[in-house]
């Protein structure tokens, strides 16, 4: 975990097993690990990340304060595989949102993901650790044989083979969206949000 801190701190990308697939994981506030995480990843700026906190405190200098519907998303499905897309602070990078204006965060119950974020103190990138098209990898030695020629420190975990992804719901003030369905079943979600709309 500490030669992991190291690692982002220089800027450089891990990977990282969450709650949910396998990760890629850097620091949000460095700009060579958003370049670096890019590249990698041959993402599109405008697709924007996923962020990691360590507990929902850390939310206040990422987003704008959190509607009532959000916070009771959060207090109900946090930490878990809920990831949450809000309004973000007019300071975070466009290269985090997507130049939408909007932030996902999730809280993670991940073992390693707390651990990590104990010693980081501050939140982490995370998005899928395949490249663009291709399976997401399970194991450690999965993510370092894909990731091979990169030199990319990886934490040891493994993931089940049949994880879903997060579930991704955007929420701006009353109005909630599902971006896309995920480890959280429809079914768990609609006596909150009785009125859930989709995305096409």
């Amino acid at each position: 975990m500490r030669a992991a801190v190291a690692a982002l701190k220089r800027g450089e990308v891990i990977g990282l097993p969450t709650e949910t697939l396998f990760g890629l994981a850097a620091d949000p506030m460095h700009p060579d690990a958003l370049d670096r995480l890019i590249r990698l990843k041959e993402r599109p700026p405008d697709k924007g990340f996923i962020l990691l906190i360590r507990r929902q405190q850390d939310l206040a200098p990422l987003i704008a304060p959190p509607s009532p519907l959000a916070v009771q998303l959060m207090e109900r499905f946090w930490p878990g595989p809920l990831t949450l897309v809000l309004p973000a602070r007019p300071e975070i990078s466009p290269l985090l949102t997507g130049n939408t204006g909007q932030l996902a965060v999730r809280l993670s119950p991940a073992p390693a993901v707390r651990a990590l974020l104990a010693l980081w103190q501050g939140p982490l990138i995370s998005t899928s650790a395949n490249r663009a098209g291709g399976p997401p990898p399970a194991t450690t030695a999965e993510v370092r044989e894909l990731w091979r020629g990169e030199h990319l420190l990886v934490i040891d975990g493994q993931i089940r083979p049949d994880a879903l992804p997060s579930t991704l719901i955007r929420v701006i003030g009353d109005q909630a969206t599902l971006l896309r369905p995920g480890a959280i079943p429809l079914a768990d979600l609609l006596p909150i949000l009785p009125d859930l709309q989709h995305t096409p």
